[in-house]
């Protein structure tokens, strides 16, 4: 596949993911479901024993990059949960849809200022950051390397961490869904990344894993 034909299938993915997504988040956070703004259902504790498992990445003080950051209830939680371990580290966002992007700095305006819109592959972060967490559906599945490279490279500061997570069903797979998340720590090491860490979350009835993470500190390589 050429370049051009790379990118024309990176932008129909991402044109795709806005279109699935982007209605259901507004409306949902317009309602004042910020869960259902956040892309998850249920209550805090559903949303806590879904996402609550990222803060195990965080051992230190810090910035921290949240790519795809939603409305911004990750960044107000996980802020909350890893100041709750003793380190307080300063959010940042990062989301594709401006519409959704509004509804977080609307959610957040302390944070206004902090909460950009772009495309992770594109967009230049006028700062680089101790922590980045994303989303292997950023981009679609042969961008994943790219992708990490980027973040890598551009996005953390040297010595910096990068904290992957798969969530059930394991993409954006526009059809029948897989049974339990992709792994994380799988997706780094085929891309060259060994993680020095990893956490899951599984489901109690089916024991499938809902959320992987794994991590590596990987800022700066040149």
């Amino acid at each position: 596949m050429s370049d051009s034909d790379h990118s024309n299938s990176d932008d129909e993915y991402y044109g795709r993911v806005r279109a699935l997504l982007e209605d259901a988040y507004v409306s949902a956070d317009e309602r004042g479901n910020v869960f259902g703004g956040s892309g998850s259902s249920g209550d805090m504790t559903n949303w806590e024993g879904k996402r609550r498992v990222i803060a195990r990445a965080f051992d230190r003080p810090g910035s921290w990059l949240d790519v795809g950051c939603a409305n911004g209830l990750l960044m107000e939680t996980l802020a909350a949960w890893v100041a709750a371990s003793g380190h307080r580290i300063e959010p940042y966002g990062l989301e594709l849809s401006p519409r959704i992007a509004e509804r977080a700095r609307k959610r957040l305006p302390h944070w206004a200022s902090r909460i950009w819109t772009g495309n992770v592959m594109k967009f230049e972060p006028p700062i680089r950051f101790d922590y980045v967490t994303a989303l292997v559906d950023a981009v679609p599945v042969q961008s994943r390397g790219a992708l990490l490279m980027r973040l890598a490279h551009l996005y953390l500061k040297p010595g910096g961490r990068l904290i992957l997570s798969c969530y059930r069903p394991g993409g954006f797979l526009f059809g029948k869904p897989a049974i339990e998340a992709e792994s994380a720590s799988a997706i780094l090491r085929a891309q060259g990344f060994e993680p020095i860490g990893e956490a899951e979350v599984r489901d109690p009835a089916s024991g499938a894993a809902k959320v992987r993470v794994a991590w590596v500190d990987v800022g700066g390589q040149e």
